[in-house]
């Protein structure tokens, strides 16, 4: 079989543009130019000159039906402050034959990079792709825009992971839409949960496929209990003074890939087919996954508001609330930095010697 590509390819931008395609991409300086942070990070802007449209694009196999999320940074560079509001560009994963199954409009206000994220569910397997494009105006096409780094899609935890439930633990897979899960803020009923198997060629075929193997103990306080394998995507939650001092929060979310430059945490070999989780609840939650401290899946309030019909129906069935006016939004179970800090959070604890998980979460 093909090897899938569900992952994107160079979505930190570090190769440049490459494998990605389109019209005036600009994708080969650093983050400081445009944000003025110091960052030397290579990230991309949907805005690349004046007088032209950037379409930045790359498409991507799925093998079997699965429904998972875009994430990606994005912030507004310091030139364009003066358009605020109407500088930003259009996400879309289109089917083969061009038909949006999901989609946004994003303009940015903020020169900090913040994550965006996008639900999408991919009906069967094929060809699919995400295409950015830049919302065009006419009196303000200067040149100066939007910028993202750090486009990836997301999957959850692997099977055989024991989450914990009132009155002891159970297997991901063995758990049911309705069942109480024990979260930080009390038992909580599992409204969805999605399903995604990974072979071993996969895995192979495609490295971006294979799991986080949290070593037992490993993010601290004797956690996790036993090894646990997370995608690559998956957060963890990081409780330590150091993210008290970096992000005014005792307690934030980290991707796991970034935490594979600590010990005993590091990419799984494959040797078993693997299956992968989405818990989903009313709200985002952390729940305890061998013991550790986890997120469940997270929708942002922009994802929701530029639904496809067809997607946003089915969620607003399962969950109405999130659909009952302006200003309704699913708040993080705990602040979620950028890629950029989020690297610098796990340099600063490597540096320092200390725990991801050195306080009480």
């Amino acid at each position: 079989m093909p090897p899938p590509t569900e992952l994107i390819v160079n979505g930190d931008f570090e190769n440049g543009p490459s494998n990605w395609s389109g019209n005036d991409i600009e994708a080969w300086h650093i983050e400081d130019l445009y944000l003025g942070n110091g960052s030397t990070s290579i990230i991309a802007e949907i805005d690349g000159g004046g007088g032209q449209i950037t379409v930045m694009q790359q498409s991507f196999t799925v093998t079997n039906p699965t429904s998972t999320q875009l994430t990606f940074d994005v912030a507004l560079r310091l030139t364009a402050n003066a358009h605020a509001g109407n500088e930003g560009f259009t996400v879309e994963i289109l089917d083969s034959g061009g038909t949006p199954i999901s989609s946004a409009t994003v303009m940015p206000t903020n020169n900090t990079m913040q994550p965006f994220s996008l639900p999408v569910t991919f009906p069967s397997s094929g060809t699919y792709t995400l295409r950015f494009t830049e919302v065009f105006n006419p009196a303000e096409n200067s040149g100066n825009g939007a910028v993202i780094d750090n486009v990836s899609l997301m999957v959850c935890f692997a099977g055989g992971t024991s989450i914990s439930v009132p009155g002891g633990a159970r297997r991901v897979e063995d758990l049911r839409v309705g069942d109480l899960v024990e979260t930080a803020e009390g038992p909580k009923p599992l409204r969805w949960i999605g399903r995604r198997t990974v072979s071993v060629d996969e895995q192979i075929s495609d490295p971006r496929l294979r799991p986080v193997r949290i070593g037992a103990g490993a993010l601290g306080r004797g956690l996790p209990t036993r090894d646990l394998l997370v995608s690559r995507q998956h957060r963890m939650l990081a409780a330590s003074p150091v993210a008290e001092r970096m992000f005014e929060s005792g307690a934030v979310l980290i991707a796991a890939h970034l935490l594979t430059a600590l010990p005993r945490v590091e990419i799984a070999q494959p040797v078993e087919d693997l299956r992968y989780f989405h818990l989903m609840f009313d709200a985002h939650e952390l729940v305890r996954a061998n013991d550790a401290p986890s997120e469940s899946l997270y929708l942002g309030q922009e994802a929701l508001k530029a639904l496809g019909p067809e997607a946003r129906a089915e969620l607003e069935c399962l969950f109405p609330e999130l659909f009952q006016g302006p200003g309704t939004s699913v708040t993080p179970a705990r602040p979620i930095p950028v890629g950029r800090r989020q690297r610098q959070f796990v340099t600063r604890l490597m540096k320092n010697g200390r725990d991801v998980l050195e306080q009480a979460a």
